[in-house]
């Protein structure tokens, strides 16, 4: 929801995104996108239309792919698009995060979860002892042992990891986060429970969440506002529960109609198979 003086936390107007050549065409073209603090915005789009170049770039992540950037970018008000590179290290973690697609690609495949997540904390000003206590606290709030900690990344499950990472988000205290597809690898009732994880680390910290997602039944569930992006640009900005019911956009539509339904036939009624039988002979 928006705060008291309508001011968005994050704020994107008129962001050009390219990669190769100096005239080959902007890969994400946004005039302008709005997070307020304590909400959820879904980010949507078919294959390649953008959103994940988008996510990176308000992180700070695509310059390090060569990207060229213009534009704004505010967080919290401060421009982050001309932000020097150390300055954007210090944003990341406490002011804003990253919760990817692939949880294991966020540990060291051969160093214990607990050493990244302490790490960070330490970074981000906690003594030892703070980090460790905060840490484990954050891991139980997940619904995780605070053993968990020692274990490898491969001794966890996707769902696991999530919640790790979630916790992780937590301790810090983030206040925007950036969540990539999290849970598109993961089972329905797993899918769930991060999703409701996610929820109280909004209802806890009031953090911000760009929630990306192709899926747009999950957005609707989740999000307060739905942008569709296709083809780098916002084609829909709305309020998800408007958006899912009367799209404007073909690429929405096409969103929707790309969402599984069950199919279950009706069970025929008294004598409707036999009717179908006789029919049939």
């Amino acid at each position: 929801m928006a705060t008291a003086d309508d001011t968005p936390f994050l704020h994107i107007r008129n962001l050009r995104v390219w990669y190769g050549t100096a005239d080959s065409a902007p890969v994400v073209r946004i005039d302008e996108l709005a997070l307020f603090r304590g909400q959820f915005l879904g980010l949507a789009g078919e294959s390649g239309a953008g959103k994940t170049t988008a996510g990176l770039t308000v992180l700070g992540l695509t310059r390090h792919a060569g990207a060229r950037v213009t534009g704004s970018i505010r967080l919290a008000g401060e421009e982050l698009v001309s932000a020097p590179e150390r300055r954007l290290r210090r944003l990341r973690g406490t002011t804003m995060a990253l919760i990817p697609q692939n949880p294991a690609a966020a540990f060291h495949p051969v160093l214990p979860v607990g050493v990244t997540v302490l790490r960070a904390l330490r970074l981000h000003g906690c003594t030892r002892a703070e980090a460790r206590r905060r840490a484990a606290t954050a891991l139980e709030r997940v619904g995780l042992p605070a053993d968990h900690l020692s274990r490898l990344p491969h001794q966890l499950s996707g769902g696991q990891l999530q919640r790790v990472a979630i916790a992780l988000a937590s301790a810090l205290r983030t206040r925007l986060l950036l969540a990539d597809e999290p849970t598109s690898a993961l089972d329905v009732t797993v899918q769930a429970e991060i999703c409701a994880l996610l929820a109280e680390l909004r209802d806890t910290h009031g953090t911000a969440v760009l929630f990306i997602s192709h899926d747009l039944a999950l957005l609707a569930g989740l999000c307060d506002r739905i942008a569709v992006l296709h083809q780098g640009r916002v084609i829909e900005d709305r309020p998800a529960a408007d958006l899912v019911a009367a799209p404007w956009a073909d690429c929405t539509r096409r969103l929707l109609a790309a969402v599984p339904r069950l199919g279950i036939p009706a069970a025929p009624g008294p004598g409707e198979g036999r009717d179908e039988e006789a029919a049939g002979a």
